[in-house]
């Protein structure tokens, strides 16, 4: 018989209990992304410098690729329940500690960047334990449902926090967006207190023993480093996430130099609307026969978005554009995932899928990393009227305020449609859903 989640009573819950659960989580990620979201714009605009808008997407990000080969191992190890509540807890304590920062007029930049760090850990931290206990909670039967479920909200999030925060900001100022956060971690605890997790089963070690930490992590790696094919996966891996990251650091601040916080708020949720819209588009169609074609393809028409993005200063384009580069992002990732699933032993899929996300917040760390200071002493300056780029570039994009984020924009656009060619035109890499899989080494 399936462990079944049972509430604080005592008493069985099916999946109407699931779905109470799953709101609690959900209501809770709004309200994490949201006040994310609006600590970035209001630092940028007391500064108005992107490099401080992208630290605080560096220091939300950093947490994530070191921590992410370890946290799922935790939540393997311990009562998943019990690390989702403490997770929980530390994010809402370090969302207060903002607030009273801010309040009481103690307020430090590098303080919000901790206090990002500490909320991100949490985050981290509860995001697999949250993943794995859905086996625990949800008869066989509806595990598929359970799953759509969690991307629907992850789907939700992206197109309510923008809104919100926009909102939020203009209305009530970024005091009243963190107090707003910690209302939801309440809502996500208070569920979460009605219900206990049956027990996960464990298999006896001392017939099966485990070997060392890094030996299991290092596995998976070595695996995916045997094949010429998977080796080029994982370098595009990393220039998709550069461009998404770089996407998510520069738009909001070239939104912000032609329209207020509120319609920023409004164009980010219309790209929200394009992911959620791209995610529905391949759970129904499934994506073409050949997976590297949907996912080079996709990627071309994402790194043209961003390019076309750039290319006038106008908030409607980048609303037009915004949809079209996030309705590809799904289509990415899945046939990416596709062939990963379809040449990894599904013994070592967890650990090799491990990796992958962490080349994949590499990349976008390196995004984070590197946009804001090219973007506030290079590309800004230059094409400022009179700068170095203004006479040349500037003829063709503008020049004043944002031109210069446009153009940094338009360039990591154009360098990932040149990376889908050269895939393309590599009869290896394309024909990595062809290669013959590597003899798995012994135990």
């Amino acid at each position: 018989m399936e462990p079944r989640a049972i509430a604080a009573d005592g008493t069985a819950i099916g999946f109407r209990g699931f779905l109470a659960l799953w709101l609690g989580q959900t209501v809770s990620l709004v309200g994490s992304r949201m006040s994310r979201l609006a600590l970035g714009v209001w630092l940028y605009q007391q500064t108005g410098a992107v490099t401080d808008y992208a630290l605080v997407m560096l220091c939300d990000a950093l947490p994530m690729l070191l921590l992410t080969p370890f946290t799922g191992l935790v939540a393997d190890l311990y009562d998943r329940r019990r690390i989702m509540l403490l997770a929980d807890t530390g994010a809402a304590l370090s969302t207060l500690l903002v607030a009273w920062l801010i309040v009481s007029g103690n307020f430090q930049p590098w303080l919000l960047y901790v206090a990002v760090v500490a909320s991100s850990s949490a985050g981290t931290l509860q995001a697999p334990a949250w993943s794995a206990a859905m086996t625990q909670l949800v008869p066989r039967e509806h595990l598929a449902r359970a799953v759509g479920l969690a991307q629907a909200g992850e789907g939700t999030a992206e197109i309510l926090a923008p809104l919100l925060a926009g909102w939020v900001l203009a209305t009530v100022g970024i005091t009243g967006a963190l107090l707003f956060d910690f209302a939801t971690f309440l809502v996500g605890v208070g569920v979460l207190l009605g219900f206990r997790f049956p027990p996960v089963p464990r298999p006896d070690e001392r017939l099966a023993p485990r070997g060392s930490v890094w030996r299991e992590l290092l596995q998976g790696g070595a695996y995916v480093l045997a094949q010429p094919g998977m080796r080029g996966l994982v370098a595009l891996t990393a220039f998709v996430s550069l461009a998404i990251g770089s996407l998510e650091v520069l738009v909001p601040p070239l939104l912000l130099a032609l329209a207020s916080p509120a319609m920023m708020g409004l164009v980010l949720s219309t790209g929200g609307v394009g992911a959620l819209c791209g995610s529905v588009a391949m759970s129904v169609w499934g994506g073409p026969r050949r997976k590297m074609d949907g996912l080079l393809a996709a990627g071309a028409v994402l790194g043209l978005s961003l390019a076309v993005a750039g290319s006038r200063a106008s908030v409607p384009l980048l609303a037009v554009t915004g949809w079209v580069a996030m309705f590809c992002v799904p289509l990415v990732w899945s046939c990416n995932h596709a062939i990963w699933q379809l040449k990894v032993p599904a013994h070592l899929q967890g650990r090799a899928f491990g990796i992958r996300r962490v080349v994949s917040v590499a990349g976008a760390v390196l995004a984070f990393f590197c946009a804001g200071p090219l973007a506030d002493r290079v590309f800004e300056p230059g094409m400022a009227p009179g700068g170095v780029l203004a006479g040349s570039v500037g003829f063709l994009v503008g020049v004043g305020k944002g031109r210069g984020i446009a153009l940094l924009l338009m360039m990591v656009g154009l360098l990932l449609v040149s990376v889908m060619l050269v895939g393309r035109a590599s009869r290896r890499f394309y024909r990595v859903e062809d290669e013959p899989e590597p003899v798995p080494s012994p135990q």
